[in-house]
């Protein structure tokens, strides 16, 4: 008979449901704090290096293993890297978790650059010319098209 009560208290009172100010998985909040046509902050060694190359960077903050917005564009980006060999080797990808998620912490290095942004959530796509200046920003998805299209008038015009 205990057992019965139990399962009907459940039914009549519902269980407990407790609120989190973590990002929702797969949801780039707000605005970041840099915008298109500032300087990029190139906080870790790997934005360092891309750009001492002289190379256009495609920059996404963002963990595909649990956000599915960052799965999506990262199955898109890679083959489209791939398929243009890195823009003939004038173009780098890099991929830098900056959230949570579930029980991962973002490394060191995403912490770094989520600070330096100032973006909530993720992911966060942003194309970084040669010179170090944020061409393109985008929240959330963008489409193979549009950031092929994107790259290829960064490595053109600057």
């Amino acid at each position: 008979m205990p057992i019965y009560l139990f399962i009907l208290s459940f039914l009549f009172f519902g269980t407990p449901v407790f609120a989190t100010d973590l990002p929702i998985r797969g949801m780039a909040k707000g605005e970041s704090r840099i915008k298109v046509g500032d300087k990029a902050p190139l906080v870790i060694p790997d934005l360092e290096k891309a750009h001492a190359e002289g190379k256009a960077i495609i920059l996404m903050m963002g963990y595909p293993t649990h956000c599915p917005w960052c799965d999506k564009m990262d199955r898109y980006i890679r083959p489209l890297m791939s398929d243009t060999d890195n823009f003939a080797g004038k173009a780098v990808f890099i991929m830098v978790q900056t959230g949570h998620t579930k029980m991962i912490l973002p490394p060191e290095e995403g912490v770094k650059l989520k600070e330096a942004y100032g973006i909530e959530g993720q992911p966060w796509l942003f194309i970084i010319d040669k010179t170090g200046t944020v061409r393109y920003i985008h929240k959330v998805f963008v489409s193979t098209e549009s950031l092929k299209k994107e790259v290829e008038e960064v490595l053109e015009k600057y």
